[in-house]
């Protein structure tokens, strides 16, 4: 962690604790600069958070609404990346192990703490934040591309599809190849090949909207989750599908070399075609295969058949 300025938010509504906390933290990090911003209700908190970037939280499991672990919940599900320390007045192993299990980093008593203790709570709670962030980027995130990988991809999908069977919604899924990229690889070496996926994963995220969710599935194929009101899907994903294919009108210059490439692109709908993430990647992944086999810029499945859409 840096020297820069440390923003500490501290929700607390008893003012005889809060008075004590800013004096903890003043002695603590007399060293360095601090800023301490106080919420006294978790409605004041959640609305500070929204706009509002910190190192760290501070929760009093007590606010006086008997919701203290709901009101963990809440923060972190609004901040998820924030390091959490809990400040209660109650001594209760299972009261602290659930705030752990919740997203806390730290569980102090506050009838049982020095400033110290506080300050290292402040501290390591940061630290450890940083590492699971560095741990989530290593199982989640793949090194070539820098896009998310098939793990998290299906992680992220999942949660989408059960929302979307309590609402009856719609959800679009996405499956694309990179056309002669073996070729490629044989050709001109490994490096280069490396060189156009980086490329290629760059070109198809500027045809993507900040909303969708864009993962490299494994070696040169790629997947993606649209964003899309129910009834716009198919007209979405097609206007998309176009956009992306006409990014690879044109040839590149890779590593020295001019390579003209193309994606295969495959089209499935939750629930229609699948009701869990693999099936429903398994029927783009089919379409996918429909729309490279008759050399067609994408295709929509429908149940074991593909339906055909070319871009004219």
């Amino acid at each position: 962690m840096t020297q820069s300025t440390l923003r500490i938010f501290h929700i607390e509504d008893d003012d005889g604790d809060a008075i004590q906390v800013k004096r903890d933290c003043a002695k603590e990090f007399e060293e360095r600069n601090f800023t301490l911003t106080r919420a006294h209700t978790i409605d004041d908190a959640l609305l500070t958070i929204k706009t509002s970037y910190f190192d760290v939280i501070l929760l009093d499991l007590n606010l006086g609404d008997d919701q203290g672990l709901e009101n963990l919940r809440e923060i972190k599900e609004l901040s998820p990346d924030s390091p959490i320390v809990v400040l209660s007045g109650l001594d209760d192993t299972n009261t602290a192990l659930e705030a752990i299990r919740g997203g806390a980093q730290e569980y102090i008593i506050k009838s049982n703490y020095n400033s110290r203790q506080l300050g290292l709570a402040i501290l390591s709670s940061i630290e450890r934040k940083a590492f699971e962030r560095h741990l989530y980027q290593l199982a989640n995130k793949d090194e070539l591309t820098g896009l998310h990988n098939r793990r998290a991809f299906n992680n992220y999908l999942r949660p989408w599809l059960v929302r979307a069977s309590r609402w009856k919604r719609t959800e679009t899924v996405m499956f694309m190849d990179v056309n002669n990229f073996k070729q490629v690889n044989d050709t001109l070496g490994h490096d280069v090949g490396d060189l156009l996926l980086q490329h290629i994963a760059k070109t198809l995220r500027s045809g993507l909207r900040s909303s969708d969710m864009l993962a490299r599935f494994a070696g040169d194929e790629f997947v993606v989750h649209l964003d899309a009101k129910s009834q716009e899907s198919a007209e979405i994903s097609a206007t998309i599908a176009e956009k992306i294919s006409a990014l690879f009108e044109k040839p590149v210059l890779i590593g020295g070399h001019l390579i003209k490439t193309s994606v295969s692109i495959g089209i499935a709908f939750y629930p229609d075609h699948g009701e869990d993430t693999s099936a429903l990647i398994k029927s783009a992944d089919t379409a996918m295969y429909q729309a490279k086999n008759d050399n067609l810029p994408y295709v929509f499945y429908q149940h074991k058949e593909a339906l055909k859409f070319s871009s004219n």
